[in-house]
């Protein structure tokens, strides 16, 4: 291989990994986070996951990481378990946060569906009739069906 396109390929690598953003446990919900990550690694042919982690976390989640063994370090499963146990949502904030869910001001419905799916695994999850129920009722007034209505799925 000709040094420049090793040069070549770690400027590729260092491209590909600032896609992924920097994860410091508080303004990025882990469980997003690691999709993210494993989604640009599936599309960018990286197979070793464990090497990308160290160089995208910071702050507490660097801390967290730390902490692992070096056999644990080695292996994806157990970084993202860590991870996930430091920082992910609590199932009963999650509910809380689920039952009081409103679809916000310029928000697409898209967006405001997946959150509340996103909410309702962190609890252990809802059937669809409960998940359509919680979606109709954080519309906004305007285009909510009347109480006296009947919502059928």
């Amino acid at each position: 291989m000709k040094p420049e396109d090793s040069a070549a390929r770690v400027d590729g690598l260092a491209t590909d990994l600032r896609l992924i953003p920097e994860f410091d446990g508080a303004l990025h919900a882990v469980g997003e986070w690691l999709e993210k990550l494993e989604l640009v690694c599936r599309l960018r042919g990286i197979t070793e996951l464990h090497t990308v982690v160290p160089l995208r976390l910071t702050a507490g989640a660097f801390s967290v990481y730390q902490q692992l063994n070096s056999a644990d370090k080695n292996d994806f499963s157990k970084i993202k378990a860590a991870l996930i146990s430091a920082f992910a949502a609590d199932k009963f904030v999650a509910y809380e946060q689920f039952v009081t869910r409103r679809l916000q001001d310029g928000e697409s419905v898209d967006v405001y569906l997946a959150d509340l799916r996103r909410l309702a695994a962190l609890f252990g999850g809802i059937p669809d009739n409960g998940l359509i129920c919680a979606f109709v009722a954080g519309l906004p007034s305007s285009v909510s069906p009347h109480p006296e209505s009947r919502f059928h799925a």
